[in-house]
């Protein structure tokens, strides 16, 4: 299967104008999906842990009290509060951590140097193509689970006017995060080992972006207040749910704070393809491209 997108990326996109380019990313985010649909056994193992999450957090919303929710300004739907969370975190994680994920996977399998040999744009089509099938492939378990979440009762917003501002506000937070992700996988080109790395990533992620309390349980705790909101997911995940949850508006004065928070880290999507790029440049001097 490498070998098919070897070939589709060398014969019939061997142009270097823009028609090229995306006929190399939907190459790329093309084979990929193959991949996930040959491995029908793993596809039917992502859909039950999205099921199986979901249902724990159903639970545990028995035990959180509606009325300390409150006080802490947020709705008493705790059920609704955290599925958003960690609807949200999954994406996110899929964003950062997969690109680095899958070019580990090519370098141990030895098939990225079969690649670089079909290389027309320093990777640029082949990694916005994984960008690409990560975003659609992520979507089906975000939806899916908030769509289980609304089955068992979350209190979600239905109005189609609130879900414009909600998906437009997740499609800038999944872009900056990806940005992170590609440069990701652009270190790992040269370093190697980044699991440990991308764990705590995640950790971070989840304990300082709120996932599962509210943001406001550390104003308590200056230092872990001011270190969450340097992470873009903490903004994104606020205005996403005060959006579907309490139904405010991206113009909001509550938001708008968060809002220009996450424009800018904006920059980062352009930084992080020369980064790429730079990482890539000294592996092809050192000859790191098929060794591990």
């Amino acid at each position: 299967m490498e070998d098919e997108l070897v070939e589709v990326m060398k014969e019939r996109y061997i142009g270097s104008g823009f028609k090229y380019f995306i006929g190399r990313v939907i190459a790329s985010a093309w084979y990929q999906l193959k991949i996930l649909l040959t491995y029908r056994t793993q596809l039917a193992i992502e859909i039950i842990d999205i099921v199986i999450s979901t249902l724990i957090y159903y639970f545990v919303s028995f035990l959180v009290s509606p009325e300390d929710l409150v006080k802490l300004g947020y709705s008493p739907d705790y059920l609704a509060f955290a599925i958003s969370g960690i609807a949200l975190s999954r994406y996110i994680w899929t964003s950062v951590g997969r690109l680095a994920h899958k070019m580990q996977h090519e370098i141990n399998s030895g098939t990225f140097e079969s690649l670089a040999s079909a290389d027309l744009d320093s990777f640029r089509g082949w990694i916005m193509g994984q960008v690409f099938y990560g975003f659609t492939w992520s979507s089906s378990t975000f939806f899916g689970s908030l769509l289980i979440g609304f089955a068992l009762g979350a209190g979600f917003r239905v109005d189609p006017i609130v879900w414009i501002q909600a998906l437009f506000i997740v499609f800038i937070v999944v872009a900056i995060h990806s940005a992170i992700g590609v440069m990701a996988a652009g270190m790992y080109i040269k370093y190697k080992q980044l699991e440990t790395l991308m764990v705590l990533m995640t950790a971070v992620i989840e304990f300082f972006g709120g996932v599962l309390y509210p943001l406001s349980l550390l104003y308590n705790y200056p230092i872990l207040y001011y270190i969450s909101i340097v992470i873009p997911f903490t903004h994104g995940l606020e205005i996403f749910r005060r959006i579907i949850i309490d139904g405010a508006t991206i113009t909001s004065p509550q938001l708008l704070f968060h809002l220009g928070a996450l424009v800018l880290y904006l920059p980062l999507i352009l930084l992080s393809l020369k980064v790429y790029e730079r990482y890539l440049n000294i592996a092809k001097k050192e000859g790191l491209l098929s060794t591990y």
